[in-house]
């Protein structure tokens, strides 16, 4: 080995250290195993993904085995169940209901001998029917989510085999390998992921030959002589050994590298090598930046980089033979040089595998129109450019394509055996939820042992950033490139969109937060008689009763004693009060309300074949009492479908068009003139000039097409052009400065944009479509192309143009991309026929203005012009903005080659950053995006979906308060506010825009004083004045701080509506909050967007909006509609109902139970108190469950008080749930009292007209106790189901069947068990043949329902609910007309008095002291 004079002097000190060094090699060993790895907090828990490398020493512990390669397997599970943990587990949800656990207890205490209970196993009945019925409905809706499952993960894809992934652990079969494998089944049946799930998967698997390998003793003298065919890690290991216990000195797992003292020691003896060529140093830029390429050529020292292509050529147009003396049957295909063909005996191939069995570090190929089965990095593509596109529906649901790049250094990888070729890995960051950002770094070693060069500090290793543009994620697909090459960097739920599938948060409804006291009032209750019962039976033990005689010894020998058991008996007795069955039902119920929701064909959506669906199904009850509604605008209100209208261009405005936010502009200008000069004026004179209507806009457009075609053929233009305005044509025509000016404008929104231009009409190649990442970018250059100026397609680094019908080519240098924090993009490029180096920048007007030039220099003119331009183009702006348009700025300068170069350089290596990048390649875009020039701006429209302003206003009408929170404008978000009824002119707008905490405070304070003089100076005037809120962003930040948050809040309860404009997510969040927990009302907020998600998820009910924003706000949601109009119906009338039905409902079951179980509670008086049932016990098993359940449940489901048609035309009806006026705690007792009373009727009125002695005609008794005791139930059930009856407000013969078979369900019980109990229930069937029997039922029955009948006739004539007014009204007055309501025809005169009649009674006080002192 030949040593160097400098290497020679270095030795001889390194002898001096030797002591010093190994110590300090092994504290530094960690660190130095790479060199260039990072070593950030953030990144203490980064993955390795080794390729065709072997593990370094710390991947393994001190026994040899593998770690920290524990990663997710590619199996997804979403079910929540497995064969072995459903009857467990699904017990255990079930049983952290307290009722369920209460049932259970009163189970087993029945088991116990002593309490009596003769048939235990029939008192387990109703609770054991309860779990059946739950487990089977968890069951079906677990085995759907299963099948789903199922069809992905068996999914299949093309992955190399025969090829070792040494990511993957390997199995040793050891003493107890077998008994792994068997507890591995049990784990992968209990959906248990493992190291026994995995040994047990890998046993499944076939073993596959890996790629062909010779003998080894031919090896060893080959392997030495390839000095770069060392391994990238331990130089000790062969590729793919197996792996060792790590060595007691660490010095050997530090990674060799030439420039090292060490790898010389370690370097192989070069004495038995066999001939090869002599290298040459290693020089920057000699080996091509690929990782097929680890040394210089074989040829020459420097070989060129730029065209890798070129390069694979040569490699494989010579011959190995002539370089390398080695017989090829001895050569390992992964060894072989790139271009070189494959060894003989080499397996390694493409091969379908399924889904489930992908590994992190495999290579997959997926092909066009496929789906990508988990997180992967894009190496290559198909495509020259080394690009591919994918579609992200899936993920956020936009169906826009998105581009992704390969990396560089990977972009040679064409076929398998090149993916065997290369040695590399990846540094990645840990799994985390963001679909939007991804930091790694893709590293590869070369010149392992250069002997030539001792380059001290000189890393042997390149690299290529690998970001959010070079992997595509699960869930996307593959479009328009014939196949992608990638490595797996994260499997199943480590994917991004596994993680991001987590559940909404828990929600509970209202009304089942309420339910819960009252359960608790019949626990409370049930432990009063139970007490009660106790004290009485031992009060009662040494009384004059029979009782004593016949105990047999059971109840005990003293009155203590026998008082303790009674308590548990009639803890037994009693415990149907509980109402068991009242969760199964509310939830059935709901499912079913869900359904109704989900069929519904008013809320269905044809054009995206879309309906409502319910993703949350407690909560529908929620829906009828919303009291504040927080809505997006942009995708919600409005169609998030842009439109290009007007735009300015060199201070020269262009476009003819009347928006729909112009007409809201006209009739904010309305309002005004309406308020200070008290008469109305009309739209035309607020406008000067009568807007042209639709037939005039087509002429206009005619005439503008015309022009065009005059000077030169434009074939591209679109069939739904927006932009209208002849004169720019003719501006356009000539030589002038402003045809220059639009030129450049036009070219400018051709040019500065990420969209994809696709053929849409394979045989009309002139029919170009669009693909952006966001609806405004796709309206630009869609416009751009009408007026000629056509983006025709890009091909890498190249866009291509036509200009008035002249082809154009420019080289994209950079593209400085947008995000919400820039609000601003950039595209540096290079036209084809000049050396200018141009940056063209869109944005925000008040981003672009900030960073255009001041300082001109002596150039006086240029600085007239621009200050000319600036001013010109924000009156335009403004008034563009006022019209309810999105405006846009457009600028450009000119950059200098000496000034672009070292950019370029900071700008590259920002990009290849692995921490901070997006803040340091945001910085290093700040440095250029500077001293522009302001070339004009652009105006979209944004239009409102199709009934907005209906729903808006409909919605006011029935009491519920619309916050609307956005991004836009201050005027643009009022203009908008008036065009969909959110604003009306009969308001006064309330305008607060501070810059600082002092200046928000005080403006909070004197806007409060205002409203009350005016209420003080007006009187009951100012009750009918109607106030609107207009709150900016920096407004509200300072509003909502602790200190001022009461008076914002008190402010936005005084105002009818409220608009905050330039909001943040998190502002938004922060504002539901505030009203959700400063008013304890109900909220519900809505929106389309990833930034409506967190105000979603925040408020009682999240309602997303399937639009082309993305479905994060649809999978935060919990219901998915297609257009705001929908949520009219959903409230007004599915909420209604639901919350009138839910309420009846729970207050049957508290009814029906109480009344059973005081009905037993009154006989112990007449049996001392000793716990006997006067019931056979199978009737108290049946009656909840059989004998009561069906009608009070189809009360629940089809109840219904006013048709939909009826609901939407009364939208006051809704205010019902807004006071709860059907669910109030005094209803509750109320119903209780009734209960008692009506248990009373049904005991004692047969009890004293049966005791006296028999009255069968043939001389048999019926006044015994198990005989009073049938005749009893029988009252009761019957008394129980007509409460259904009573409470109906409409007859149906669904309802009418299932009432009576209910009640005949009961008498063919009786009649069919009494043929088979014998001893105390024979022959009662004999009681229900009597004629006194009836009259006792009919007499019972009256008596019970009278006093109840009474009460509800005098609340409807003299205390009406709504709902009682319009029925009387629509089924009386108006005889059902408005039942066949057609929505064409409204009778105004009827509503208009209903409303008078509705909002007389529900003024209610809105200061926020009398809401907290009430709470």
């Amino acid at each position: 080995m030949k040593i160097s004079p400098r290497t020679n002097a270095f030795l001889k000190r390194l002898k001096k250290q030797n002591d010093n060094d190994g110590e300090e090699d092994e504290e530094n060993a960690d660190d130095a195993l790479r060199r260039m790895a990072s070593t950030s907090s953030y990144m203490q828990s980064r993955r390795y993904i080794y390729v065709n490398m072997d593990l370094p020493s710390s991947e393994f512990d001190e026994k040899g085995n593998q770690i920290h390669h524990n990663y997710a397997t590619n199996l997804v599970r979403t079910a929540r169940y497995t064969p072995i943990s459903f009857i467990p587990k699904n017990l255990f949800e079930q049983f952290r209901n307290v009722a369920n656990l209460y049932f259970l207890f009163l189970v087993i205490l029945q088991c116990i001998p002593i309490f009596g209970v003769t048939e235990p196993a029939v008192s387990a009945l109703p609770l054991i029917c309860i779990l059946i019925i739950t487990a089977i409905k968890d069951g079906v809706e677990d085995w759907k989510r299963n099948q789903s499952d199922d069809k992905v993960n068996n999914s299949k894809v093309l992955r190399l085999s025969n090829w070792r992934n040494v990511n993957v652990p390997e199995i040793r079969k050891g003493t107890w390998y077998y008994l792994y494998i068997i507890v591995g089944f049990f784990c992968i049946l209990s959906g248990t992921e493992n190291k026994y799930s995995h040994i047990y998967r890998q046993s499944r698997k076939k073993p596959t030959p890996t790629s062909t390998l010779y003998p080894s003793e031919q090896l060893n003298d080959l392997t030495k002589a390839s000095d770069d065919r060392l391994p990238l890690t331990d130089s000790e290991q062969s590729e793919y050994s197996s792996p060792q216990p790590p060595p007691k000195s660490l010095i050997s797992s530090v990674r060799k590298r030439s420039d090292t003292i060490r790898s010389m020691f370690n370097r192989p003896n070069s004495s038995n090598n066999l001939t090869v060529p002599e290298k040459r140093p290693y020089r920057p830029g000699s080996i091509p930046h690929s990782v097929l390429y680890r040394m210089s050529t074989r040829d020459s020292a420097v070989t060129s980089t730029n065209q890798h292509s070129q390069i694979l050529e040569e490699e494989s147009a010579r011959r190995p033979s002539t370089l390398r003396p080695v017989p090829s049957h001895l050569v390992k295909c992964a060894d072989a040089y790139p271009g070189d063909p494959p060894a003989p005996n080499c397996q390694v191939k493409w091969d379908h595998i399924k889904w489930k069995e992908l590994n992190v570090g495999d290579y997959v190929k997926i092909e066009n129109n496929q789906d990508i089965p988990a997180d992967i990095v894009v190496l290559s593509t198909s495509e020259n450019d080394n690009i591919c596109y994918v579609e992200t529906q899936n993920l956020d649901g936009e169906t826009n394509l998105k581009q992704r790049q390969g990396l560089p250094g990977t972009n040679g990888l064409r076929t398998e055996h090149d993916c065997e070729r290369a040695r590399f890995y990846i540094e990645s960051e840990p799994p985390h939820v963001n679909i939007y950002q991804y930091n790694a770094v893709l590293r590869w070693q070369i010149d392992t042992n250069e002997t030539e060069t001792m380059r001290s500090g000189v890393a042997h290793e390149k690299a290529d950033a690998v970001t959010y543009n070079n992997i595509i994620l699960r869930g996307c697909v593959l479009r328009n490139t014939k196949w992608v090459i990638g490595v797996v960097v994260y499997t199943g739920n480590d994917t991004k969109i596994m993680l991001n599938t987590g559940r909404t948060p828990s929600k509970r409804s209202k009304m089942a937060k309420a339910t819960n006291p009252h359960v608790i009032a019949n626990f409370c209750i049930l432990a009063v008689i139970c007490i009660v019962s106790s004290i009485m039976d031992s009060v009662e033990f040494h009384g004059n009763g029979s009782s004593r005689y016949f105990d047999y010894g059971i109840e005990g020998s003293n009155a203590s004693y026998s008082g303790f058991l009674t308590f548990w008996v009639t803890l037994i007795l009693y415990q149907n009060i509980v109402p068991i069955s009242l969760y199964i039902s509310v939830e059935i119920v709901k499912t079913l309300a869900a359904y109704f929701i989900f069929a519904d064909l008013d809320m269905y959506h044809a054009p995206t074949d879309t309906p409502c669906i319910p993703k949350t199904w407690n909560i529908s009850d929620d829906l009828g009492q919303i009291e504040y509604v927080f809505s997006d605008k942009t995708g919600t209100l409005t169609q998030n479908v842009m439109e290009f209208r007007k735009c300015t261009i060199n201070g020269v405005p262009y476009g003819i068009a009347t928006t729909e936010a112009t007409l809201g502009a006209l009739k904010r200008q309305q309002s005004q003139h309406f308020t200070n000069n008290a008469h109305e004026v009309s739209m035309d004179e607020l406008v000067g000039t009568q807007a042209p209507n639709a037939d005039d806009m087509e002429e206009l457009k005619k005439q503008m097409f015309e022009k065009q075609a005059a000077l030169f053929k434009n074939p591209f233009v679109g069939p739904n052009s927006t932009f209208v305005d002849p004169s720019l044509f003719d501006d356009l025509a000539g030589t002038t400065k402003q045809s220059m000016a639009i030129t450049h404008f036009f070219q400018s929104l051709a040019v500065c944009h990420t969209v994809i231009a696709e053929l849409s009409d394979p045989e009309n190649v002139n029919t170009i479509e669009y693909k952006a990442q966001s609806p405004d970018e796709a309206a630009l250059v869609a416009t751009a192309r009408d007026m000629g100026f056509v983006f025709l397609g890009r091909d890498s680094n190249k866009i291509f143009i036509k200009v008035k019908g002249e082809q154009k080519t420019f080289t994209v240098l950079n593209i400085l991309e947008f995000n919400s924090t820039r609000k601003r993009m950039s595209v540096i490029i290079k036209p084809e026929d000049s050396n200018h180096i141009v940056l063209l920048c869109k944005g925000a007007d008040s981003v672009i203005y900030e960073r255009l030039c001041t300082d001109f220099g002596d150039q006086n003119e240029l600085e007239k012009e621009q200050e000319s331009l600036r001013s010109a183009t924000t009156k335009d702006l403004e008034r563009f903005a006022n019209e309810g348009l999105r405006t846009l700025c457009l600028s450009y300068r000119f950059i200098s080659p000496e000034e672009y170069k070292p950019w370029n350089k900071k700008f590259q290596e920002a990009s290849s950053s692995i921490h901070n990048r997006e803040e340091r390649v945001e910085a290093i875009s700040e440095e250029i995006e500077q001293n522009m020039l302001l070339m004009g701006g652009t105006a979209i429209e944004d239009r409102l979906q199709d009934g907005v302003p209906e729903t808006i206003a409909e919605l006011a009408k029935s009491g519920i308060k619309l916050w609307v929170l956005t991004g836009d404008k201050t005027e643009t978000a009022i203009n908008i506010g008036f065009a969909c009824n959110l604003l009306t002119p009969d308001m006064e707008l309330l305008i607060l825009r501070e810059t600082n905490r002092m200046d928000t405070s005080n403006a909070l304070d004197k806007t409060l004083e205002k409203l009350d003089r005016d209420a003080a100076t007006t009187g009951d005037i100012s009750r009918d004045k109607k106030y609107a809120l207009v709150i900016d962003g920096t407004t509200l930040k300072y509003a909502l701080e602790n200190a001022t948050c009461d008076k914002v809040l008190t402010l936005g309860m005084r105002c009818a509506s409220v608009i905050c404009c330039r909001v943040s997510p998190k502002q938004k969040a922060q504002v539901v909050r505030l009203v959700k927990k400063g008013l304890k009302v109900m909220t519900l907020a809505i929106g389309d967007g990833a930034n409506d998600v967190s105000m979603i998820q925040e408020a009682n009910v999240g309602i997303g909006i399937s639009g082309v924003e993305g479905r994060q706000a649809v999978m935060a949601s919990d219901y998915a509609i297609a257009q705001f109009r929908f949520l009219r119906k959903l409230l007004l009338v599915h909420g209604r109902w639901s919350y009138l039905r839910t309420a009846e409902m729970i207050m049957g079951f508290f009814f029906k139970n109480i009344v059973w179980t005081f009905v037993l509670f009154w006989y112990q008086i007449f049996c001392q108190f000793n716990g006997s049932m006067m019931f056979d016990y199978a009737l108290i098993t049946l009656y909840n469950l059989i004998f009561t359940s069906l009608p009070i449940i189809f009360l629940g489901i089809w109840n219904q008080d006013l048709n939909a048609k009826i609901s939407l035309m009364y939208p006051q009806l809704y205010r019902m749930g807004l006071r709860n006026d059907r669910f109030k705690v005094w209803q509750f007792w109320l119903t209780v009292f009734d209960s008692i009373f009506q248990s009373a009727v049904c005991f004692f009125f047969p009890y004293m007209l049966l005791i006296g002695g028999a009255i069968d005609p043939h001389g048999l008794d019926a006044n015994g106790l198990y005989e009073i005791g049938t005749i009893v139930s029988s009252i009761v059930v019957c008394v129980a189901n007509f409460f259904v009856v009573f409470s109906l407000y409409s007859y149906t013969w669904i309802q009418v069947l299932i009432v009576s078979l209910s009640i005949l369900v009961y008498y063919a019980f009786v009649a069919i068990y009494s043929q088979f109990n014998t001893f105390i229930f024979a022959g009662h069937v004999r009681l229900f043949g009597t004629g006194s029997y009836w009259l006792i039922f009919i007499l019972t029955c009256v008596a019970c329902y009278l006093p109840r009948i009474t009460a509800k006739h005098y609340l409807h004539q003299y205390h009406p609910y709504d709902n009682d007014i319009i029925r009387e009204l629509e089924l009386v007055l108006n005889k059902g007309r408005h039942c066949h309501y057609d929505g064409k025809e409204m009778y105004k005169e009827d509503i208009i008095d209903v409303d008078e009649e509705v909002a007389s009674r529900t003024a209610r006080s809105f200061s926020l002291d009398s809401i907290r002192n009430k709470n």
